[in-house]
């Protein structure tokens, strides 16, 4: 994020730490804090969108609850442990798994593929969809994610233990 002075903060400054399970300076489960750009569209609204950067950011109980982003737009930084990371748009399925490891589930369906990862045993979910099944367009990185219940796992499939170890 910009110091201060240095002009109001935005999307094309933002870090998203894939590793932390950040969004800027806030980890998911936590509160938006004031100068975070997004917080006060997120005090009378549960989602923050800004489609022409490629961000949305949704809240639940005021906490973070996800961050979607499409990178063909996204400006910002994509980190792991505040160390930048080589994967990101046009980034293909064997350059996020040398990076992420082996992913909890894969799913290929509709000429698309969707590597699920979780974390803190299914309590935090990384999805990292190619939409056309070689380039990497999205990632959501959310608590609780779409895996996290029984009924979506069941339909897409999954026939691994859960929660993950």
């Amino acid at each position: 994020m910009p110091s201060a002075g240095s002009g109001m903060p935005s999307a094309s400054s933002m870090e998203v730490d894939l590793g932390a399970f950040r969004v800027g300076g806030r980890a998911l489960g936590q509160r938006p804090g004031p100068s975070d750009f997004y917080a006060a569209e997120l005090r009378g609204s549960d989602v923050f969108e800004d489609a022409g950067n490629g961000v949305e950011i949704g809240t639940e109980a005021g906490v973070l609850d996800y961050v979607f982003l499409t990178l063909e737009s996204f400006p910002g930084r994509l980190s792991s442990d505040g160390v930048a990371l080589d994967v990101g748009r046009g980034s293909d399925e064997a350059a996020v798994r040398e990076r992420f490891g082996e992913p909890y589930w894969v799913d290929r369906s509709d000429g698309e593929v969707i590597l699920f990862y979780e974390y803190a045993a299914g309590a935090v979910e990384l999805q990292f969809e190619f939409p056309d099944g070689g380039a990497l367009g999205f990632i959501t990185m959310s608590r609780d994610g779409v895996l996290s219940t029984e009924e979506q796992r069941s339909l897409y499939g999954v026939d691994k233990p859960w929660p993950p170890k």
